[in-house]
């Protein structure tokens, strides 16, 4: 008996560790981009980004007046020293004006050491 309560107690022991450490697990606050749009893509703007773990999260807004067709982030991962450690894509749909997207990428294993990152927004214009 004293043994099976003891295993119990290290059995909920152990599940709580597991627990506060997955609350407490590295997730980088959201981030506004606070850049101001310049050049020919000032139209379309990553508003915000936010990491969790192996996704980065943003969300791209459409400042035009045109409507913008098959919206695409691009997403440069680089490192402390601002080296590029790889490029990704990824689809947020078709925007009219005024109007925003969510997105959320998988970030391959190579870029995950990234600690910055740099956002090219690309579309068809209507």
């Amino acid at each position: 008996m004293v043994i099976r309560q003891r295993i119990r107690t290290g059995l909920w022991l152990g599940i709580t560790v597991a627990f506060v450490v997955l609350a407490a697990a590295p997730a980088q606050a959201a981030k506004a981009v606070t850049k101001p749009p310049t050049g020919k893509k000032r139209d379309l703007v990553v508003l915000d980004h936010e990491r969790w773990l192996d996704t980065l999260k943003g969300t791209v807004k459409n400042f035009g007046k045109a409507s913008a067709r098959d919206v695409t982030v691009v997403v440069k991962f680089l490192d402390k020293k601002k080296k590029v450690l790889g490029t990704q894509r990824v689809s947020a749909g078709d925007l009219r004006s005024g109007d925003q997207s969510s997105w959320s990428l998988a970030i391959q294993e190579k870029n995950r050491a990234a600690t910055s990152y740099q956002f090219e927004v690309h579309a068809i214009w209507q």
